[in-house]
Parts: structure tokens; sequence; C-alpha cells
């Protein structure tokens, strides 16, 4: 059966990790990506270009189906992608298509407390009733939206990653933090730990999110702190990885994490162990394939505590990263999504 799938997503040149991990299930994809047409934002270099805040988006992609002769939408979902200010209504909207949805959701919300997590747990709820198939990245995601939801229709395809060769390292005790810096990422307690490591350097390297966030790091880095390195800009991929081929492990202090991080698999795809906090889904990979330490959130000594006993037991865990890297490759993970569309194509 001849198959051609839409998938619709921030796309690169875009400064975006979704736009990265779509191009990634493209490169995985190989020759198979002849299957796919790319449905992105202006700017993108997607086959084709859509308006995601618009209400009339389900009108858009109705044309894009008609005139491509699609046989399935899959929706690379993050809630603030489509806007914060319209509730995501035109995306809800396009999920009553011509042909089946799926519906990638990075993000899953374990909590229901306060006005953003009931809105954005509303959202959850509408997306996994009206899509004919979401994808999360763990099982312990996959287990709470059957239960909230009472489905059947919930995926788990791991977050893919890079097999890059994973350099051999001198113990130099460096310390990477890495990433998009927003509040929920919790950079001030990885700060705070620092006056316990006083023999580690740190590296805090990425770009602030918001004017608030960036004033909260620069108040935390106000007191003389010499094990420190920092540079706040957007980092290109070479750039970035020499950060990771210097780095001994990477640090994730989130407080605030209903997803699976990339920075996490960036991690992993570099051979290098983490520490991670309990916050949202961020730490589940590391506990199920131990290449790692959890520790709780919001506590700087519990942060020093867990990098001194991955540093204390660094070999410990490269079995774990091995296996991972085994699980998660992107061409797995791409041909996994290719069995998935067919299996809910031919279910029609």
């Amino acid at each position: 059966m001849q198959i051609k799938i839409g998938l619709l997503s921030p796309f690169l040149p875009e400064k975006d990790g979704i736009a990265i991990y779509s191009d990634n299930i493209l490169r995985g994809l190989g020759k198979d990506r002849e299957f796919i047409v790319t449905i992105g934002r202006q700017g993108s270099k997607a086959d084709c270009i859509v308006d995601f805040k618009s209400i009339s988006l389900r009108k858009e992609l109705e044309r894009i189906i008609k005139k491509e002769n699609l046989s399935l939408i899959h929706i690379q979902y993050v809630p603030t992608l489509f806007g914060k200010y319209n509730l995501n209504l035109g995306l809800i909207a396009a999920l009553n298509l011509s042909v089946p949805v799926i519906v990638t959701l990075h993000e899953v919300h374990y909590l229901s407390k306060g006005l953003r997590n009931k809105i954005l747990s509303s959202i959850e709820k509408r997306i996994v009733e009206k899509a004919a198939k979401v994808i999360v990245h763990t099982p312990n995601q996959k287990k709470f939206l059957e239960h909230k939801c009472k489905t059947g229709n919930i995926a788990t395809i791991y977050h893919g990653l890079r097999l890059d060769k994973m350099p051999k390292r001198k113990n130099n005790r460096n310390i990477l933090c890495f990433g998009m810096i927003s509040h929920g990422k919790g950079v001030p307690y990885l700060i705070g730990a620092m006056k316990y490591l006083p023999a580690y350097n740190l590296t805090i390297a990425g770009n602030f999110v918001d004017k608030a966030t960036e004033n909260e790091v620069r108040d935390a880095l106000k007191r003389p702190i010499s094990n420190i390195e920092t540079e706040f800009k957007w980092i290109n991929e070479e750039k970035k990885e020499k950060y990771f081929k210097k780095a001994n492990i990477v640090v994730l202090p989130h407080i605030w994490a209903p997803y699976q991080s990339g920075v996490l698999h960036n991690a992993v795809q570099w051979g290098l162990p983490v520490v991670a906090t309990k916050a949202g889904a961020l730490h589940e990979m590391v506990e199920l394939f131990k290449f790692g330490e959890v520790v709780e959130p919001k506590n700087p000594k519990a942060l020093a505590e867990g990098i001194k006993k991955v540093f204390k037991n660094y070999r410990l865990y490269e079995k774990g990263i091995i296996e991972y890297r085994t699980a998660a490759n992107w061409p797995k993970i791409a041909n996994e999504h290719l069995e998935l569309y067919k299996k809910v194509i031919n279910k029609k």
C-alpha cells in the first residue's frame, strides 16, 4: 500500500528543539523520507507553509491533504507552539480531518494544580480524545494518559538520539548545563550547588527565554564564584559538540519538566552520565536505563551530592548509556514512527 504522510512541525533553520527533532526523524527514515510531505511555518524549508496559530488551520490542512494526496497527518505538538492566547483552538479543530491524525505530546502534564496546569491538562485531554493515536516518550507517560483519559490510543516511542562516537575523557570534573534557559530549568539551584563543589568546574551555555529568567540567573551569579563559566546566547551545533566533548557529566537541575529533554539525550549521544531532578518526566529514562543519578529539585546540596556520586562511580553508568543508545537511536525510532503510520492507516 502506497502511503504519504504530512508532518506538521517547525523545521530548520528555525532555532527550535522540535525542528531539530523532526529533522532527525526525516534523516532516520533514509529512503523512506520520500513518503513525507513537510508542513511548516513561514521561514522554514518545509514543502508546504501554514499558519500554526490560525483558527483556519483545519481548512489549510485539508487543502494540503487533497493537493498532496496524504494518507495521514502527524503533528509534532508543543502547547506553546500553537499560541497560548487562543488555547490551541485551531489545532484542536484540525484534529477532525478527512485522514487520521497522530499527535506527539512532547509534554505530558502530571500536575493539575493551578490555573496554568489545569488549562494545559484540559487541552491535553481533548487532544488525546480526538487524535487517532498519541505518541509519548516514556512508559510512565503512557500509563498516566491511559488512566487519565480512559483510552487505549497511546503509543510509547522513545525520544530519539544520535550515535556519535563516545570519546575517551580525562576526569577533569567538568560539569555542563546546556540549553534554552527558562525559569523551569532551575539553573540558580545548580549555581548554588557549586559552593559545595570547589574542586569542580561548571559551564552554563544557552540562550535566555525571557528577561525575568536572565535576571534570576545573573543575580545568582553575583556572588564571586571562580569555578563557573558562562556563554549566554544561542549555541550552534558545532559549538554545542565542543561543549559536550569537553564535559564529564551533564546536569539538568529542572524544577518543572513535563517533557523528555533534548539535552539529556545529547548527553547520552556523547556518552555522558547525567544528574537530573525528579521533576515531571525528566528523570524517568535516567531511572529506567540507569545512566545517571536522580535527585530532588530545588535543592542545591542534593544536586552537589548527586554530582559527587556520579564522579565517584563514573564507570557504573556506561552499561545504561550503551543500552539506551541501542534502544533509542534515530534509525530505530524513525522506523517505529513509520510502522505506527502504517498501522493507523491500515486500521482506517
